[in-house]
């Protein structure tokens, strides 16, 4: 578990401590703010590419070789990118740690899966997402501190003494994978037709917002090609003998509900991050350091709520937690809506703290109800899809969010600027400070400083207010989510055989107790349509 937990941190941490530094960074390679912002774009596409694969790169290397080899992958590149002299080279170890990452979480949570009773899932999770928010927790505040006292090429050396350490725990006690499930055929056309749109889905995002979304050629050409891609891979899955992914893990109910509200959490996780470092920096006076400190109570709560949520999955309905999970964090959000740049510290603090155990709430009980129901020759693909809607959902919300920022800012800005006029009255027999002054050139830029300081005010609020909205998306949702009666005291998994289809009931084995209190272990109890033993 801490081996997994130390490789799946590596992901966040990453990426949060090169958020922090990318102005550092812009500055050593002389790169323009639209260029430098390809150091996450290349990332992220990266990420994209390899996780439909991740079911079948376990399958045919098992998870323990596969883990191992994308931790020493991983640790190359990331030498390479603190070594890069030029912003070319940095994008392109980028994009190669984007690749070997894409396997940790989803690998992690496959192993989880294996190496723990379906009553010990809940617990398990949430210790592996205590471990995984920790980068959250510390990703901005020792991005920022390294940056400003040290190099920002260390951002990615501090990365290889964490991947050692993960390296030697897995290479000496994950055992292999003693029974794998036969080697299914690469559906290659398929797959080549879904990672072209994932890439030109992943440029539209990360790019659309700096190049103006459809004004731009480019973005144009992207989004026509999202759109034929996914067409061409949604009849090519219908109609194939050979599909990359086999449609049969959408019939599955929970499965399914479950990849839409993973993709509002990773949208409002990462949307909370987006939005809150550029508001304390340029509203509320903050420092880089100080920024990332403040950041740290959500992460931390987010850990927390994750290793309690873990806990209660046993004792209340998964999906009801998932939807207390929503409810704090929309009122989190909401809460946000009201606030200004001379907010209470307190009040603050305390938002931060409900927004993290919110999506503590929702991260670990969202992961069994997901895979609850789903058959075990269905998981290591599930997971992959899993950890790609939350990618992809961080992505999306990101860029949402921010282009309803700007837009939000430039209405905002029209529409105040419309009373700063001398046929106000407001502003003809008011006593106004002295640089307020409309009949000088000074004064009226000063003006408009602060018409656009209360346009920047109000679009955070309409932002976080949408936030606020869209977990009511979510909630209605995970209402249609259906739990076994008991979780982990019987879930059914169809799984195929050569003679045919047949049910396998796995039950705990501590199960049933008999008369005299001594505790019956039952191991797999199998039942076809012809026979039926036990």
């Amino acid at each position: 578990m801490f081996g997994v937990a130390l490789g799946a941190n590596l992901q966040t941490l990453d990426t949060t401590m090169a958020a922090v530094a990318l102005t550092r960074m812009q500055g050593a390679l002389s790169a323009s703010h639209h260029e430098i912002t390809w150091v996450l774009t290349a990332y992220l596409i990266g990420v994209a590419i390899v996780m439909p694969l991740i079911g079948i790169l376990i399958n045919r290397f098992g998870r323990k070789h596969l883990y191992l080899t994308a931790l020493v992958g991983f640790s190359a590149a990331a030498m390479g990118a603190g070594m890069s002299d030029s912003l070319i080279e940095l994008v392109l170890f980028r994009f190669l740690q984007g690749l070997f990452a894409a396997t940790f979480v989803p690998v992690a949570q496959s192993f989880i899966f294996d190496a723990f009773r379906a009553e010990e899932q809940g617990q398990a999770i949430g210790l592996l997402a205590l471990g995984t928010m920790s980068g959250t927790m510390i990703g901005p505040a020792l991005g920022g501190y390294v940056s400003e006292f040290h190099s920002w090429r260390w951002i990615f050396y501090l990365d290889v003494p964490i991947a050692i350490l993960s390296f030697a725990i897995i290479h000496r006690l994950a055992p292999k994978r003693l029974e794998r499930p036969p080697v299914q055929p690469l559906g290659l056309f398929g797959f080549m037709i879904l990672t072209v749109g994932l890439v030109a889905l992943q440029f539209v995002l990360s790019r659309g917002g700096q190049m103006d979304w459809f004004a731009s050629s480019g973005i144009i050409t992207a989004a026509g090609l999202v759109v034929v891609t996914f067409y061409l891979f949604a009849v090519h899955t219908a109609i194939s003998t050979r599909p990359f992914i086999d449609p049969d893990i959408f019939k599955n109910r929970n499965f399914s509900i479950g990849l839409v509200l993973i993709l509002f959490l990773g949208a409002h996780w990462l949307v909370y991050l987006t939005l809150l470092s550029p508001y304390l920096q340029t509203l509320a006076d903050y420092s880089v350091i100080s920024t990332g400190l403040a950041l740290v109570p959500q992460g931390a709560a987010y850990a927390a709520g994750s290793y309690v949520a873990g806990h209660l999955c046993n004792r209340f309905n998964p999906s009801h937690l998932v939807i207390a999970g929503f409810c704090a964090v929309g009122w989190a959000n909401w809460q946000m809506s009201f606030f200004t740049p001379n907010f209470s510290q307190d009040v603050f603090y305390l938002v931060a703290v409900i927004h993290g155990l919110g999506l503590g709430f929702i991260f670990v009980p969202l992961t069994i109800t997901t895979f609850s129901t789903l058959p075990t020759r269905h998981k290591d693909v599930g997971t992959g899809l899993f950890s790609l809607l939350r990618n992809f959902g961080s992505s999306l919300g990101a860029s949402l969010a921010v282009t309803h920022l700007v837009r939000q800012i430039q209405s905002n800005h029209a529409a105040l600027g419309t009373y700063v006029t001398p046929y106000n009255e407001a502003m003809r027999h008011v006593s106004l400070p002295k640089g307020w002054n409309l009949g000088d050139p000074s004064g009226l830029a000063n003006l408009d400083l602060e018409v656009t300081r209360q346009a920047v005010i109000l679009a955070y609020a309409s932002d976080f207010r949408w936030l606020a909205a869209s977990t009511g998306i979510a909630i209605v949702a995970a209402l249609f989510v259906r739990m076994p009666r008991r979780l982990g005291a019987a879930i059914i998994e169809e799984t195929s055989t050569g003679n045919g289809s047949s049910n396998v009931l796995h039950l705990p084995q501590r199960a049933y107790q008999s008369e005299s209190a001594k505790t019956i272990r039952f191991g797999m109890i199998r039942s076809s349509t012809s026979s039926r033993r036990g």
